[in-house]
């Protein structure tokens, strides 16, 4: 399993000769004419008259992707197997889209691409919940699936500024000379206890201490 900064798994960048040149939400009309190797998640999956339209995304945004059996039958072979959270690869020349069909919407909405190859890296089971609807999911289910919690738009954005808002925080402090120290700590949680009860490493291993803000509560170190 392959796991980035967002603690769920990710799609391999490298598969044998295959190796991702962009990202989805990286793509504009600069691009246009370019090949290029994009992986990620199947967001959604249309099939007009036989010309099948990808949704692919990762954590950079989403492109639309098309399999045309005129121009690349074997992929589209494979893409008429594509469900939500398919994690695939695929090759193919970023084009500009026709007059009067660019999606305002997408940061990616001038462009497409035209698929050549389509490689399928992962399967996923019928979702527990809807990753792109406003409609909320209960608590409980979504802890349980936490991994495509994570996956939600919302989610994501929060991670995203929480990791900017602490990086512009130890960027300041660095580039006045302060010095980021962590001290260990051991960790006991418990069932009973609402809180968690924090063990010093400084203690002598094998004894036990009490926790501060609960004197009731003997953990052992």
């Amino acid at each position: 399993m392959v796991v980035d900064a967002w603690g769920y798994r990710v799609m391999v960048e490298e598969l044998g000769e295959l190796r991702r040149t962009h990202r989805c939400g990286e793509l504009r009309r600069e691009h246009a004419l370019q090949q290029v190797v994009l992986m990620g998640w199947v967001h959604r999956r249309r099939d007009h008259g036989g010309v099948i339209f990808i949704d692919l995304r990762d954590r950079t945004g989403m492109v639309q992707v098309v399999f045309n059996p005129q121009q690349a039958a074997e992929a589209h072979a494979k893409a008429s197997r594509l469900r939500s959270e398919y994690v695939i690869a695929v090759a193919g020349t970023v084009v500009e889209r026709p007059a009067g069909s660019a999606n305002l919407n997408l940061a990616t909405g001038d462009v497409e691409v035209m698929a050549a190859d389509l490689t399928i890296l992962a399967e996923a089971n019928p979702l527990p919940f809807v990753l792109d609807s406003d409609e909320e999911a209960s608590e409980a289910l979504r802890f349980k699936y936490r991994y495509l919690d994570l996956r939600r738009p919302q989610i994501q954005r929060n991670l995203i500024i929480r990791h900017q808002v602490a990086k512009a925080i130890r960027d300041y402090m660095d580039a006045n000379g302060f010095l980021e120290i962590e001290t260990p700590f051991l960790i006991r949680s418990t069932r009973k206890a609402p809180g968690i009860i924090w063990c010093p490493v400084g203690s002598i291993l094998g004894s036990s201490t009490h926790c501060p803000s609960r004197p009731s509560i003997l953990s052992s170190c």
